[in-house]
């Protein structure tokens, strides 16, 4: 490994992956265990050169273990097929697919080749038998720790090169598990484990913890070649039930609080409320409380939270969504920590502000933290926390100032205390940060936000290491201090009636996704002062044409037991479970339950003997049905602020209609008998293509249906049709922010 005059190491270069497999090999030998990053930080070309090698030379050992493998959609349909292959051409032409998810679905992977996921993204290697016998399930956290017991030799990441001259490089969406794994490997002293750079410009440069020089890597592969697209994940349409959820979940988050949520409709949807809340609040409150009216509280603890964000709200989230961006220009994500317990308390307490003054350093001394005379390491503390003079030197109880001279610097007069501020003085404190996040996900619009933000904004973002945000073992008085009134937001598939979580499986044990996070979440909830974990979801699902409850007496196996039960909200409402009795909790499942299948639930939890034979669920819970809820927000103008995409869309705007009704139409029944109105409605509108309809048909054009005369393609154009006028509400916005 080269180095540079100053001794430290610089990283071999190349513009070829062939070389850089070569040099990788000639290292490791030909057992190779390759951890790439989950989502999109992995080294597409690298990871593909290296399985290409290993399948032609099956003397290579190759183990690959990441999770959240990202695959260009695809279409199991016609329909699907057309709506998603312009999006191909458009979304996703620069993207490298990884070589071995198509081995993995065909059955094709070589016998010296292994792939493990800890996490899958959802559903897309359900009866993949493969991907499935190699699921790896595992706390988040844990991780770093099974990589470096698995024997792990190399990490290939794309990373993105500083704008500036310093040669530094962003490990930007995937700090989450290299960091950690990196410093495991030193404490344990592991062996050398090769870091290998996939540079891409087009991947945004985050600052911060995620920011490390070019000798912390052994390879980087530059050039033009691996300048790709960045994976867009387009944002889902929102429902009326993910709105419902979120306005519930919106009710119980405190300002001045912490917040967590995921990627998917369900997060877009509490991120707008949550801008509602702040910025139309009168219809947050009408709406609010229109979905709790005539309902009794007593299945949950808290008051509702109805009031602007004044102090806002400090994001602490594994995974960064696009609604966190929209969250801050609101100025709702906009309360700042520091990285200092004391100091973090003492801003808690109201002791201190944000702007430094005398008191700042009274306030310090009194809680113990710095010492008068101040000590060497206090005023090196001092000045990382923009407090203290960066002018001033420390020497014994003195300080040299800029002209060399030895200053008496004390803490009981008011004088040397403003010699110690100096320029500090009036300033804000250095090192705030409104947001740790642990890897992004998101649109094109999430990703050009990212290389835009200006450099004091970014300054504020730090992309971090896993267990920073997920674990409390580390630096545990310190995210006590930050994380006030913390509120982990996660979405389950089930919930038992007695309150375990159901997240990641099915009952014959096929993974739908994993476990990630979320029961990392879960404890730290339990563990954190006033903070809660809320676990989301519908209360009904959609399987095969036929509704089925998510809220269910039994199920195999779970993700969260229930003793770790907490707070479950679905559209009817949120209960609180946390210290209840098990006739408590049932009761109280059963209020935020589809009334369709409440009675079934209450007859199988009395004839367990968990609930007394007289119960019967509360008259104003009796009415949880889809129409009760559609009726609430018909009312007045509220659907006009309940868009199907909150925060935007990579979409045109026929793209994202047909996104809409093609998901109305894919939980519609299998049963063509059921679908007849859809078809009988979309046959009305292709005979009237001429006077009527213009935007349906500008959707089927879109979709290549105006000129098809194959029998079957024109009974796809009306079901199309058809769902185009059925499922998609006009008095809804399209897109749309607050």
């Amino acid at each position: 490994m080269p180095e540079t005059q100053s001794g430290r190491r610089q990283p071999e270069l190349y513009d070829s992956v062939e070389a850089c497999v070569d040099a990788v090999l000639a290292q490791t030998g030909n057992r190779v265990v390759l951890g790439l990053p989950l989502g999109l930080g992995k080294a597409n070309h690298f990871a593909n050169a290296l399985y290409a090698r290993a399948e032609r030379n099956r003397d290579i050992s190759l183990t690959i273990y990441t999770a959240l493998t990202l695959e260009r959609p695809s279409g199991n349909s016609d329909i699907e097929r057309r709506f998603i292959q312009p999006l191909l051409d458009r979304l996703y032409a620069g993207y490298q697919e990884l070589a071995y998810t198509q081995a993995r679905r065909k059955g094709l992977v070589p016998d010296n080749i292994e792939i493990c996921e800890f996490f899958m993204q959802p559903g897309s290697f359900l009866r993949c038998p493969d991907a499935q016998q190699n699921y790896v399930s595992a706390n988040y956290t844990h991780v770093p720790r099974d990589l470096l017991d698995r024997g792990v030799n190399v990490i290939a990441q794309m990373v993105s090169p500083a704008t500036d001259n310093s040669g530094d490089f962003s490990l930007s969406s995937n700090p989450d598990l290299t960091l950690p794994l990196l410093k495991l490997a030193r404490e344990r002293d592991h062996g050398p484990i090769l870091l290998v750079g996939e540079v891409n410009p087009e991947l945004p440069f985050i600052g911060g913890d995620a920011r490390i020089p070019a000798s912390r890597f052994d390879f980087l592969l530059q050039g033009e070649d691996f300048r790709q697209t960045v994976f867009p994940a387009p944002n889902p349409p929102v429902r009326l039930t993910e709105y419902a959820i979120a306005f519930h979940i919106a009710g119980v988050i405190k300002d001045g609080g912490t917040l967590q949520v995921g990627i998917g409709a369900l997060g877009d949807a509490i991120c707008h409320v949550l801008n509602l809340r702040h910025t139309h609040n009168g219809d947050y409150r009408d709406i609010l409380q229109s979905l709790h009216l005539d309902r009794e509280d007593h299945y949950c603890g808290f008051c509702q939270e109805l009031d602007t964000f004044e102090q806002g709200l400090y994001g602490a989230s594994e995974m960064v969504p696009e609604g966190f961006l929209h969250l801050r220009k609101t100025g709702v994500l906009k309360r700042r920590v520091y990285p200092d317990a004391t100091l973090q308390n003492l801003l808690n307490q109201k002791r201190i502000s944000e702007e430094v003054t005398e008191q700042t350093l009274i306030a310090l001394h009194e809680a113990g933290r710095i010492q008068c005379p101040l000590t060497e390491s206090d005023t090196d503390d001092l000045q990382a926390m923009g407090i203290v003079d960066p002018s001033y030197s420390w020497r014994g109880h003195h300080f040299l100032d800029q002209h060399g001279e030895l200053e008496e610097c004390d803490l009981h007069s008011s004088k040397g205390r403003q010699k110690l501020l100096g320029s500090c003085a009036g300033q804000p404190l250095a090192g705030a940060i409104w947001l740790h996040g642990g890897f992004y996900l998101g649109s094109n619009a999430m990703y050009q936000a990212l290389r835009e933000m200006p450099a004091d904004e970014m300054a504020g973002l730090n992309m971090t290491a896993i267990d920073f945000i997920n674990e409390l073992q580390q630096d545990r008085a310190l995210k006590i201090a930050q994380r006030q009134h913390a509120r982990f937001v996660n979405s389950a598939m089930m919930v038992t009636l007695n309150g375990a979580v159901v997240s990641d499986g099915l009952s014959d044990g096929q993974v739908v996704s994993g476990v990630g996070g979320q029961y990392n979440f879960v404890a730290q909830a339990h563990e954190l002062p006033g903070a809660r974990s809320i676990i989301a979801l519908p209360s009904t699902r959609v399987s095969d044409g036929e509704t089925c409850s998510n809220i269910v007496w039994e199920f195999p196996h779970c993700t969260i037991p229930r003793h770790l039960r907490d707070m479950v909200v679905t559209e009817y409402g949120v209960v609180d479970l946390r210290g209840k009795t098990d006739r408590d909790v049932i009761a109280a499942m059963l209020s935020i339950t589809d009334s369709r299948f409440q009675g079934e639930l209450l007859d199988k939890a009395k004839s367990a003997g968990k609930i007394e034979k007289a119960f019967q669920v509360p008259e104003p819970f009796r009415n949880n049905t889809p129409e009760h809820l559609r009726a609430i927000f018909e009312q007045g103008h509220r659907l006009s602020l309940l868009p199907y995409f909150p925060l935007g869309t990579d979409l045109s705007e026929e793209e994202a209609r047909l996104a809409v009704a093609l998901k109305g139409l894919k939980v519609q029944s299998r049963s063509l008998w059921k679908l007849w109105p859809l078809l009988r409605k979309g046959f009305a509108i292709w005979n009237n293509r001429e006077t009527d309809n213009d935007t349906v048909h500008r959707c089927l054009e879109r979709m290549a249906f105006e000129y098809t005369d194959n029998y079957e393609h024109r009974l796809s154009a009306y079901l199309v049709a058809g769902a185009l006028e059925s499922c998609v509400d006009n008095r809804r916005p399209l897109i749309g922010g607050v």
